[in-house]
C-alpha cells in the first residue's frame, strides 16, 4: 500500500486548494462531529519543569462517501490522482478503495518554563520561559490501511500566547504550586506558521495474526512526517500498538502534538457501535529537530535563550484507554529524551484526553 502514499498527500494539498474550498458551502446531513479535550500536565508524573502545560480544544469532522458531498469531493480527488497518474505510470490507484475525509479545527496552548521559579530569568542549564498560542486548520485523506493528514497552524509567542496568566491562574487555584517569577525573560512575541505532514499505515498483518477471543483484539501502525515553520521544523517516525477488548476505531494518543489529532483513522476497522472498550497502548517516537522555537529563539528577532536545542528527540508513550457509546477517556505517561544541551533529567509528563462523538454509525 506504500505506492499510495504520493497520490493521498497531492490529493490532500488539491482538497485544501480546489475541492474543499467549493464544497464547503453544503453541510453533509451525515457528518460525524468528534469534540476532542487534551491536556498535559507534568505534576501528572510528579514534576513542575520544561514542557510544563499544554490544553487543546478539538473538532474534527468526518465524512461519509455515503454523502452526495462525499461522492463528489472523492471524484474530485480521484480526477487529481488520474493526472498524477499520467506523470507517474507506476502508481495506480484502485477504484474500490474506501476513501474518507475528515477535517479538523482546534485551540492549541503550550507552556514551557525552567525548573526554579524563584529566579527572575531561566538558571543556566535549564529551559527557558515560553509559551504559544495558536489555531490550527487539518485536513485527513484515508484509505483502507493509512491516512494521510495536512495541518496548518497559527500562532504566536511571547505575551499574546497568555502562558504567564495561564499558568499563574492554575497555579494559585487549582495546584496551589509556586509562582514563576522570571516570565519577563520568556520567549519574545513573534507570529508563527507551521504546516505538518503525517503519514500512518496501519499493521495490518499485526492485526490479522492474533487470533480474536471474546473480542480481546491486537492492532497498530507506524508513522512519518515533516513540520516545517516558525515555530517547529523537524522530521520524525514511530509507531503505535495496542492491545484490548473491543478496540475501537479511533486511534488516539492523549499527548497534545501538532499536527494530529485523535480520530478514527482507517477505513474498514470494526466499530463496536456502543458497546464497552478497555485497551492498553504503547508506542515509540524518534524526531530530527532541525528548530524549534522555545529553545532556538525566534527566527525574525535576536534573542539569546542560552541553551541550544538537541538534534535528536528520543519518545516513549504509553497508557490506559476506555471507551462507551460515544466517549473516550484515555490517560498515558510520556517519557522524553533530553530536548536541549545541559538538561539534566528526562522530561516527564502525563497527559488526559476526553472525546466525545456525535451521530457515531
Amino acid at each position: 500500500m506504500n505506492y499510495k502514499t504520493a497520490i493521498l498527500t497531492t490529493m490532500t494539498l488539491l482538497c485544501i486548494g480546489n475541492a474543499v474550498a467549493e464544497e464547503s458551502a453544503e453541510t453533509p446531513a451525515a457528518s460525524d462531529w468528534q469534540v476532542i479535550l487534551q491536556l498535559d500536565n507534568d505534576l501528572f508524573a510528579g514534576s513542575d519543569r520544561d514542557y510544563t502545560n499544554g490544553i487543546r480544544v478539538g473538532i474534527v469532522q468526518e465524512f461519509s462517501l455515503e454523502s452526495d458531498k462525499g461522492q463528489r469531493l472523492n471524484k474530485r480527488l480521484r480526477g487529481g490522482a488520474k493526472k498524477i497518474q499520467e506523470r507517474l505510470q507506476s502508481i495506480r490507484l484502485d477504484d474500490d478503495d474506501n476513501l474518507r475525509f475528515a477535517r479538523g479545527f482546534g485551540l492549541t496552548q503550550l507552556i514551557f518554563t525552567p525548573e526554579d521559579p524563584n529566579q527572575l530569568s531561566s538558571p543556566e542549564g535549564e529551559r527557558p520561559y515560553a509559551g504559544w498560542l495558536g489555531l490550527e486548520y487539518s485536513l485527513h485523506v484515508k484509505a483502507d490501511d493509512l491516512v494521510n493528514s495536512l495541518t496548518v497552524s497559527v500562532g504566536t509567542t511571547g505575551d499574546a500566547s497568555l502562558a504567564q496568566p495561564a499558568q499563574n491562574w492554575v497555579h494559585r487555584n487549582i495546584s496551589g504550586s509556586p509562582i514563576f517569577q522570571g516570565w519577563d525573560s520568556q520567549v519574545p512575541s513573534e507570529l508563527t506558521v507551521n504546516i505538518n505532514f503525517d503519514h500512518k499505515q496501519r499493521f495490518r498483518r499485526l492485526s490479522k495474526s492474533i487470533s480474536r477471543h471474546n473480542g480481546l483484539e491486537i492492532d497498530g501502525y507506524y508513522e512519518t512526517g515533516v513540520a516545517v515553520g516558525n515555530f517547529r521544523s523537524d522530521a520524525y517516525v514511530g509507531s503505535l500498538a495496542r492491545i484490548g477488548y473491543r478496540l475501537p476505531s479511533g486511534f488516539s494518543t492523549p499527548r497534545v502534538q501538532l499536527g494530529s489529532y485523535g480520530h478514527q483513522l482507517f477505513s474498514n476497522k470494526k466499530d463496536y457501535g456502543n458497546k464497552f472498550s478497555g485497551f492498553a497502548f504503547a508506542g515509540l517516537r524518534a524526531s530530527a529537530v532541525l528548530h524549534d522555537i522555545t529553545l532556538d529563539g525566534p527566527v525574525f528577532r535576536n534573542f539569546d535563550t542560552g541553551v541550544e536545542s538537541e538534534p535528536l528527540v528520543g519518545e516513549l508513550i504509553y497508557g490506559l484507554g476506555l471507551r462507551y457509546r460515544k466517549i473516550d477517556l484515555l490517560f498515558s505517561q510520556t517519557v522524553r529524551s533530553d530536548e536541549f544541551a545541559g538538561q539534566t533529567e528526562n522530561q516527564k509528563f502525563g497527559s488526559f484526553m476526553l472525546r466525545f462523538q456525535s451521530g457515531w454509525r
